[in-house]
């Protein structure tokens, strides 16, 4: 990942983990709204996020470092 996309996925990492997150750093649950699924969507394609359900996913390692480097 370029150091852009890095930037860009670093605050959606953050959004994320603030809006549908609940702040546990675990579980995101989109909650069915569309921009919190698209925006799962994007983090699962560059790995920081595993899909576990159709209602969310939870942090891969490299999402939960990259949220430690935001």
């Amino acid at each position: 990942m370029t150091e852009n996309e890095e930037r860009l996925l670093g605050k959606l990492a953050l959004m994320c983990e603030q809006y549908i997150g609940g702040g546990q750093a675990e579980f995101l649950d989109h909650e069915c709204i569309s921009a919190g699924e698209r925006a799962i969507e994007v983090l699962a394609e560059y790995g920081l996020v595993e899909v576990t359900s159709v209602r969310g996913g939870k942090w891969t390692d490299a999402g939960r470092a990259l949220l430690d480097r935001a």
